[in-house]
């Protein structure tokens, strides 16, 4: 592997961070930040207030966000009809990109180091990164500074948590010190142990297993505005599992020790001399990989190694005041099957932006402009008689993105973006050259175009105070995006237009495109000690120009389908790029109530999915199916003493599904899609969680 753009990037961030350093800027400028935003930001304390323990449990608040997945083995992202494998998706700044298998979760992480996520749900801005034809989701972990008190040089955390429904047992411990007053260092290590869940309907979903997850960090701060700091990270995922992780009652005959899991290196180095300039540069590798049995030890997997230099600074000219945010970013993605790795591919993406965020009176104006070069590295010919192929895309992306407060509270915002995304490596299942214990051949397609797309937006927000701690907001928004040439890049079962190698081949098409629209609303209220908010998401997707296929067999709607011997099956061809099926109304409703005297917080949720008729993604009859609606209430309580002998003891308790539903998530696959009635991921049933941790 070439290492060329990542000494580039050091030495970049070398002469930026000289070069600034040697000026004394001294200007008032105003902080410019872009449109949208409000209620697209979790941190740290909803994850512990919820004992979250998957994703779904931190997002499930967020309008247009939805997350699928009883398992960490299965668990997944949908941001406005896009899947995460059409999302910009970072953990402490490296990207998170590729796929193992197509039944299984794309990104692996565990709340409990999570220190905070920002989402941009939608594409506003050029600086998110590249690929984000949905929006961006950054999770960023803990840092020892996040936990010492004033004044503390050493300190540690110990926590212990249970889960009845799956019989779970966590038990997790942090380390954290800073030294010479500018080493900081940290050691987090947790393992969560855990039956099968059980839905309200008494069938197993999930998983039976030992998941590890460790990280550790160390910072280094010198001549008062540079700091240094690395980080590695484990995430394991490991124990008896369908092979198909995500169809939840697949369970008898196809269990096995499986283990699933993401290490992730990261150098990163920052430079602020002043409050008008910033510099943020990270270096990071990280590689996912799976192990379909443990007994075979075969494995799947995706390495991505990147750097990104971003830099933001604010200047006034004039009446005018400016936020420069610009940068450079590279990524390289290889997928590998080892024993085996015949036929590897490699991805380079190359890319640079600039975005100006100019505030004159009450208006912001913000454009932007990213530049992207993407190149996959691939294979052309029959087994045996493989030649390089490379395709080859360079696009320019504009953004455009305007707020104005007209004051009372008020204010509305616009917003247009040109998004771009180049073919990814295939899902390492295939990069051994067979599919399913059959040798594949592989097919270049001179005319496969990347998938681009326009995005719209619009909304308002209002946004009034009561008193010193009484407050309410709302949020509303309309969005419109159009994809054109979405990719689908495992087509392994049939030879379909564009592809020359007849059947068999391993071959990426375009599978036409897609306008999704919606309409997202969040509103928040606070009475002093009584906070409530509520949200709603509608969209609706329609798809154009679409491709329709007959095999023999088995259906090629994206991977799924049954269908066997000789037996016909027509379908649309579908990207993995959107989700499974349109989805119905999401409504969200919180509701917190703290007593200070108690040290005391007392909280309920509520989760409901309107029904609604809709078509999968890959039928091609036009069927309409109809997926019911559910509704999920929890409550939860916090016990957090601010002072006193058991200062640093927290206690979270709570009840989930508290009315044990039964239901299946609109987001993961169901009987509705495959058409078998077996495979459905149940979501589990009533859930009592509960975790004592005690920091010292």
């Amino acid at each position: 592997m070439k290492f060329e753009p990542i000494k580039i990037s050091l030495v970049a961030s070398i002469f930026v961070s000289v070069a600034f350093s040697n000026q004394n800027v001294s200007l008032d400028a105003i902080e410019v930040t872009s449109t949208g935003g409000g209620y697209a930001s979790v941190d740290e304390s909803k994850i512990t207030t919820r004992n979250a323990t998957l994703l779904r449990d931190v997002f499930r608040d967020i309008p247009g966000v939805y997350v699928g997945g009883t398992n960490g083995m299965n668990q997944k992202i949908y941001m406005r009809g896009v899947s995460d494998r059409g999302l910009n998706i970072t953990i402490d700044g490296a990207k998170q990109n590729g796929n193992t298998f197509h039944h299984n979760a794309d990104l692996l992480i565990d709340p409990e180091l999570i220190k905070a996520v920002e989402v941009e749900v939608g594409s506003k801005s050029v600086v998110r990164g590249a690929g984000a034809l949905g929006g961006s989701v950054a999770f960023k972990t803990v840092d020892a500074s996040d936990l010492l008190e004033d004044g503390q040089d050493i300190g540690a955390k110990l926590k212990m948590g249970y889960t009845s429904n799956n019989e779970g047992f966590s038990q997790s411990a942090m380390v954290y010190a800073r030294a010479l007053e500018s080493l900081d260092l940290l050691a987090a290590f947790k393992h969560y142990g855990y039956d099968f869940s059980k839905a309200g309907n008494r069938k197993k979903s999930g998983g039976d297993g030992n998941d590890i997850n460790y990280l550790f960090k160390v910072g280094y701060s010198f001549l008062d505005s540079h700091k240094i700091s690395l980080s590695k990270e484990h995430m394991q995922y490991k124990g008896q599992y369908p092979m198909r992780a995500e169809f939840g009652s697949w369970i008898d005959g196809q269990l096995d020790n499986r283990k699933y899991e993401r290490d992730t290196h990261t150098i990163k180095y920052t430079y602020a001399p002043n409050e008008n300039f910033e510099l943020d540069n990270t270096i990071y590798h990280t590689k996912h990989q799976r192990i379909g049995s443990t007994n075979s030890g075969v494995k799947w997997g995706v390495e991505t190694t990147g750097a990104k230099i971003g830099a933001k600074t604010k200047l006034q000219t004039g009446d005018f005041a400016h936020t420069l945010r610009y940068g450079f970013d590279y990524y390289q993605s290889k997928n590998f099957v080892k024993p085996g790795n015949n036929t590897p591919e490699k991805v380079n993406n190359y890319s640079l932006y600039l975005e100006d965020a100019i505030k004159y009176g009450d208006l912001t104006l913000t454009p932007g402009v990213r530049y992207e070069r993407h190149e996959l590295k691939t294979y052309n010919g029959k087994t045996g008689n493989l030649s390089g192929y490379k395709y080859k895309f360079n696009e320019i992306t504009p953004a455009f993105a305007l707020d104005y407060n007209f004051g009372y509270g008020f204010s509305a915002f616009a917003s247009y973006a040109r998004v771009f995304r180049g073919p990814d490596v295939m899902e390492s299942m295939m990069a051994s050259g067979s599919s399913r214990g059959k040798a594949q051949n592989w097919a270049a397609n001179d005319s496969l175009k990347a998938t681009t797309g326009d995005a719209y937006e619009i909304g308002a927000r209002y946004k009034t105070e009561f008193s010193q701690n009484s407050s309410f907001s709302f949020m509303a928004k309309y969005f419109n995006t159009k994809y054109k040439n979405l990719i689908v890049d495992n087509n392994a079962n049939a030879g379909i237009v564009g592809c020359p190698n007849g059947q068999g081949a391993l071959c990426r098409v375009n599978a036409g495109g897609a306008t999704i629209d919606g309409v997202e609303l969040f509103a928040r209220l606070y009475l002093d000690n009584l906070s409530l908010a509520a949200g709603y998401t509608h969209q609706k997707v329609k798809y154009k120009d679409r491709v329709a296929v007959t095999t023999n067999g088995r259906g090629r709607g994206g991977g799924g389908g049954g269908g066997g011997g000789g037996q016909k099956t027509t379908s649309y061809l579908t990207s993995n790029i959107i989700g499974y099926r349109d989805q119905g109304d999401k409504y969200t409703f919180n509701a917190e109530y703290t007593i200070p005297q108690a040290d005391l917080l007392l909280g309920y949720n509520l989760l409901f999915f309107k029904s609604k008729n809709t078509v999968s993604a890959s039928d091609y009859s036009g069927k309409n199916i109809k997926m019911p609606s559910y509704a999920v209430s929890d409550i939860y309580a916090t016990y957090m003493p601010s002072s006193g002998r058991f200062k640093g003891l927290e206690i979270n308790a709570g009840l989930y599904n508290m009315f044990n539903k039964t239901y299946a998530s609109h987001s993961q696959r169901t009987a509705d899609y495959t058409g078998d009635s077996t495979s459905i991921d149940w979501e589990p049933g009533r859930n009592f969680k509960v975790s004592v941790s005690y920091k010292f």
